[in-house]
């Protein structure tokens, strides 16, 4: 009976290292990797920032409301990584936390989101310094929403392909890679009412304090993911969010403490700017990453 129960445990402790463990896939050809993302969420055993940098694709599966923990569709999200771009080109846990922040949330800022709305105009979505695109990504897949990912020239060619793969239309993407296609990293062409995106998404480029970028204005929702940080200039980010807002506009910045300075100048600056500004510690995300918080922001001040 002891032997007996001593390999049940074993048995036990292999199946429980299994479910420890990223999934992650490669491509033959290419050799790149694939990384299926719920299975990082299963374990996250560390949080470190470049932990999936070398990662070519993230399968981020069926959104899912964190709150409630139920899927919302709008089919698969696959975003790609491109490290050779910088800190731009991949994904990183502050994006995560504020898309699934956000939907969890959406009835803060989606009037068109119950049934008995659905008539009303979609919300205007745009985000700054959005790199991959995964938070817009992830609300344009999972809420009625038209949502606008922003970046610098350097990043537009990423963010397209990362709408394209996931939103359509497909030209521009090599759909003759049976490999690809077998991966589902190809634009996906299944028409079910449960894997269409409920919004939509495009992309664009979007330079801070270039008011020739802003487009139409002003906004409904602005998002922006680990965009306060040493780099940029918070005063200017600040007041590039004024700049894009309206008296109703909702407003949703995470970051991940790392440098204090740059984010309590950022606040400040904020609450110069608008009447409302509420650091939201734990957001609503299945990914427990510590130090990520979602600043919250709307009524927009007179000058």
């Amino acid at each position: 009976d002891t032997l007996f129960q001593q390999e049940e445990e074993e048995e036990d402790d292999e199946a429980e290292e299994e479910e420890m463990q990223d999934v992650i896939r490669t491509l033959p050809s290419t050799k790149q990797k694939i990384l299926h993302y719920n299975s990082y969420l299963a374990h996250q055993r560390y949080y470190d920032d470049l932990k999936h940098n070398d990662i070519a694709f993230m399968d981020f599966g069926t959104m899912v409301n964190a709150a409630t923990d139920e899927e919302v569709g709008g089919g698969r999200l696959v975003v790609e990584q491109r490290k050779r771009l910088g800190k731009g080109g991949v994904c990183w846990d502050a994006a995560f936390v504020l898309g699934e922040h956000v939907i969890a949330n959406e009835d803060e800022w989606n009037a068109s989101s119950s049934k008995e709305e659905e008539g009303r105009r979609m919300p205007k979505v745009v985000e700054l310094g959005a790199g991959t695109g995964l938070t817009g990504l992830m609300i344009g897949k999972a809420t009625r929403s038209e949502v606008t990912i922003t970046d610098l020239p350097e990043l537009e060619g990423l963010m397209r392909d990362n709408v394209r793969r996931n939103f359509g239309p497909s030209d521009g993407i090599d759909n003759s890679n049976p490999e690809e296609d077998a991966y589902g990293l190809l634009p996906c062409n299944d028409a079910t009412r449960s894997s269409q995106p409920k919004g939509t998404v495009t992309s664009r480029i979007l330079r801070w304090g270039n008011d020739a970028d802003y487009g139409p204005t002003p906004y409904d929702v602005i998002l922006g993911a680990d965009i306060v940080t040493s780099l940029y200039d918070p005063h200017a980010l600040a007041q590039t969010l004024h700049a894009l807002s309206g008296p109703d506009t909702k407003i949703y910045i995470s970051g991940k403490t790392r440098l204090d300075k740059p984010h309590e100048e950022f606040e400040g600056e904020m609450k110069q700017l608008f009447e409302s500004v509420e650091k939201v510690e734990r957001p609503e995300s299945r990914l427990r990453s510590p130090n990520v918080f979602v600043i919250v922001a709307g009524g927009k001040k007179s000058l």
